[in-house]
């Protein structure tokens, strides 16, 4: 075996080599030691018995060095073609045994009712320097689960008993941050999921592929990492401003005397648009409350409910509310808490501390899938089905800062589109009665 690095350079150590470009220049510095068990060789460096390693031994560390100097060797500036003046990297040439060691190792489940492809695609894993878990069904699968968080999964669609479409189901409920790969031999199957994933694998597939839905999996669980991180951040820093608001309220009531003064002020200064925004649903609440034959008794506690429907925003970074583009998933999530925030600050506030359950309701969603409890139908109470039906209708056609605002036909459409899923038809039907006499 030929010389493997012609120069060293080692931030720790100080003395350069005497032998500049050298064979030898390794053996010029005083300060290396003979490692045990090792032996020179014709070029003059130490080798173990294992030839695939060169030991380098210095008073400060000891490197276990890789030979590759296709990917280890950086050409230097000052003679960028001759094979005698090379600078070894000592981190890059580090990183297979240091900083993988240093780090846990990916870990991957591979879910597949055949052995001999649940046995491959382990081995594969294997060989990415990688751990391996099978499982040869989704109830297995679930059993390896509960004692193990995975990285990364790849589930077979096909398999016997529950198939693959329902682990990815109880994967998004139970293990959100676990990214999926999808391997199938039939894409049709696919058709209307919409369940997140990865990757998808379509059988027959060759090595070269996997690796590359492993490694889009891999990056698919950093960034699901990051964002719940972030998320759990975010929180921390909500409830401190929602503390800090309370604080300020009771300042501010202490020196005017009226609560629903006090929390109009707030909300006027620190959230003018929104304060805006929620005047006009009070209203459109109003108008739609009296057709559908409400008894006026209960307007007040409608209008207040519209009215302050949005006050938990007061808690949401500002940078949010004015994002000119779209808000990522950990963003919306951030975002959707305002209406916990501001039902928590109704509560507080003894003058509207019976509209807090309206408010808390104001995102529900008529099919169940609202937040933040899910409610349906019924379930919903109506003043908070009228505000989500006024809401929509006045967000969409008033400028945001991620788009422009549509005009009210369009806005319309939209309503009907999303009724029943989302809106109450029997609110929508009056709300349009109202809007085609303005």
């Amino acid at each position: 075996m030929g010389p493997l690095y012609r120069e060293h350079h080692c931030a720790g150590c100080r003395s350069p080599p005497r032998t500049r470009g050298s064979n030898r220049a390794l053996t010029a510095w005083p300060h290396f030691r003979r490692p045990k068990g090792c032996a020179r060789d014709a070029s003059g460096l130490w080798r173990r018995e294992d030839p695939g390693r060169l030991m380098i031994v210095c008073a400060f560390a000891l490197f276990i060095v890789r030979p590759c100097a296709a990917t280890h060797m950086a050409t230097s500036p000052e003679n960028p073609q001759s094979p005698h003046n090379r600078r070894f990297h000592v981190g890059s040439a580090l990183a297979p045994w240091g900083a993988h060691s240093m780090t846990p190792r990916t870990s991957v489940l591979i879910v597949d009712d055949e052995p001999a492809v649940r046995d491959l695609m382990s081995k594969w894993v294997e060989s990415l320097g990688f751990q391996s878990r099978t499982a040869s069904s989704s109830e297995e699968a679930i059993a390896s689960l509960t004692s193990t968080d995975y990285d990364i999964a790849v589930i077979d669609v096909m398999m016997p008993g529950r198939n693959g479409l329902w682990l990815v189901g109880e994967l998004r409920r139970n293990h959100p941050h676990t990214a999926v790969v999808l391997a199938t031999g039939h894409v049709e199957l696919l058709a209307g999921s919409s369940q997140p994933v990865a990757d998808l694998l379509v059988k027959p597939f060759r090595r070269a592929r996997f690796a590359q839905a492993v490694d889009r999996g891999r990056e698919w669980r950093r960034r699901a990492v990051e964002e719940r991180e972030w998320h759990e951040r975010l929180s921390t820093e909500l409830r401190d401003i929602v503390v800090s608001v309370m604080s300020e309220l009771q300042q501010v009531r202490a020196a005017n005397g009226s609560e629903l003064d006090a929390l109009v002020g707030m909300a006027s200064q620190r959230i003018p648009d929104v304060a805006a925004h929620s005047e006009r649903v009070a209203r459109f609440c109003l108008s739609t409350s009296r057709e559908l034959g409400v008894p006026p008794h209960d307007f007040g506690d409608i209008a207040l409910a519209a009215r302050f429907h949005d006050i938990g925003k007061i808690a949401t970074p500002a940078a949010l509310l004015t994002k000119p583009s779209p808000l990522t998933p950990g963003e919306a999530a951030i975002m959707r808490q305002h209406v916990n925030a501001g039902a928590d600050i109704l509560e507080q506030t003894a003058a509207l501390k019976h509209v807090a359950p309206l408010v808390r309701a104001s995102h529900e969603w008529f099919g169940g899938g609202g937040y933040p409890h899910k409610l349906a139908g019924a379930r919903i109470p109506l003043a908070s089905r009228l505000i989500t039906v006024a809401d929509a209708y006045d967000a969409m056609t008033q400028d945001r800062a991620y788009r422009g605002p549509l005009d009210s036909p369009e806005a319309v459409a939209e309503l009907l589109r999303c009724t029943p899923s989302q809106f109450d038809p029997d609110v929508v039907c009056a709300f349009l009665t109202v809007l085609g006499r303005h």
